[in-house]
């Protein structure tokens, strides 16, 4: 009797301990960006206060706080670091207009347009690096910027129609085109607080922007 009061004792600790925790107060880990998203991020840094050309593997391994073969198992170069990190942006972007788009069906575009150059600021390297630094930079990157061009028009396009009553396609086109280079321009004075910028105050720049979107959309 005593030795299987101890057998089915030492049974019950095994069932416990094979169903209880294996610690108490175990956490998950906390999510970490991942070693590509740690390059894109480096590398957008220090596109954003360094000429691109003058930017090297090392440089941005360095920056990273990891090895110039961590980088290249990542990236093939420094370019496809570039265009990997603008494509992200890109996406963020777009993201961005499609929901300020969707969440106030009633506002002006202009008002729209603002609120992205807003968004710039809280992005501000990667903007820097998309609107001032990157253009024309190789041709990989343009035919990205054409994409995301595209998409812009389609969206304003049809904005214009919904919100502005615009129904002839190419009043649309013209407008939409004229938007999104608002958008482009009015970009790059925010982010490099350019002459125009400082002769009128981020206010008043916000509201000849708000002005302007508002003679394209009544064409």
């Amino acid at each position: 009797m005593a030795g299987n009061e101890v057998t089915s004792g030492q049974t019950g600790a095994k069932r416990k301990s094979a169903t209880a925790p294996s610690g108490k107060g175990t956490k998950r880990a906390a999510h970490r960006p991942s070693r590509r998203e740690v390059v894109v991020e480096a590398a957008m840094h220090l596109y954003s206060v360094r000429s691109i050309e003058d930017v090297t593997v090392a440089d941005i391994a360095a920056e990273a706080h990891m090895t110039s073969a961590a980088v290249y198992y990542h990236y093939p170069s420094k370019d496809e670091v570039l265009l990997g990190g603008l494509r992200l942006y890109a996406n963020g972007l777009l993201d961005e207009l499609r929901a300020e788009l969707a969440n106030d069906r009633d506002a002006p575009l202009g008002d729209i347009i603002v609120r992205l150059l807003e968004w710039t600021d809280r992005h501000r390297a990667a903007s820097l690096v998309y609107f001032v630094r990157s253009p024309g930079w190789s041709l990989s990157i343009e035919a990205l910027r054409r994409e995301v061009r595209l998409e812009m028009l389609n969206l304003f396009s049809d904005e214009l129609r919904t919100r502005n009553g615009i129904t002839a396609r190419a009043k649309q086109a013209a407008a939409a085109t004229a938007l999104s280079s608002l958008l482009e321009v009015s970009a790059s004075s925010w982010l490099t607080e350019d002459a125009v910028l400082a002769n009128l105050g981020r206010r008043k720049f916000s509201d000849e922007v708000r002005e302007l979107a508002a003679d394209i959309g009544s064409v």
